[in-house]
């Protein structure tokens, strides 16, 4: 099940909150953040920001029309610093997480917040600018704020999807 909490901030930021629950070794899932190839090409980090991994990936949400699916994809840069949490606390890992478009940038809303990994559940929280200032946040209020909620949503469920297949190569059986 996916909970999803999305509040408007100040005069020109939205806030996201995108979790998702699941039932595996959440240190699986730190581990294939730590290497992202599985969400498409890691690339040169920021050069203000070097223990950041980017990725040059097609950020993806669905719509349904009809009762069929309908993806919307946009190439996108994202960057993904993840640390272990620390001793006595949870297993998982908590980080950095952002994202943008690649191209057409002032079209398209900028994400940055953290990214945490439970031992039953993930979590996107953080902020994201949408285009166009006040008006862009009216819009978002509106109806947009439902695509940068079924962006998180996506980018959990491709996670998931890699650490089903990290236990499917490894020979257990994900949940």
């Amino acid at each position: 099940m996916a909970a999803v909490t999305t509040n408007i901030l100040a005069d020109t930021v939205a806030r996201l909150d995108v979790s998702r629950s699941f039932h595996a070794d959440p240190g699986l899932l730190c581990r294939a953040l730590t290497n992202p190839g599985w969400l498409g090409q890691v690339v040169e980090s920021p050069p203000d920001r070097p223990d950041l991994i980017r990725v040059e990936t097609d950020l993806a949400f669905t719509l349904r029309s009809d009762g069929r699916p309908l993806v919307f994809r946009k190439a996108a840069l994202v960057d993904i610093g993840v640390g272990m949490a620390g001793a006595g606390t949870e297993p998982g890992c908590t980080g950095e997480i952002a994202w943008r478009a690649s191209s057409f940038s002032p079209l398209f809303p900028i994400f940055a917040g953290r990214l945490i990994v439970g031992p039953s559940r993930l979590q996107i929280e953080g902020v994201y600018a949408p285009p166009g200032g006040q008006l862009g946040l009216l819009i978002d209020r509106a109806m947009t704020h439902r695509f940068a909620e079924r962006t998180a949503r996506w980018f959990l469920d491709q996670l998931v999807t890699e650490l089903r297949d990290i236990d499917s190569r490894e020979g257990a059986s994900p949940a």
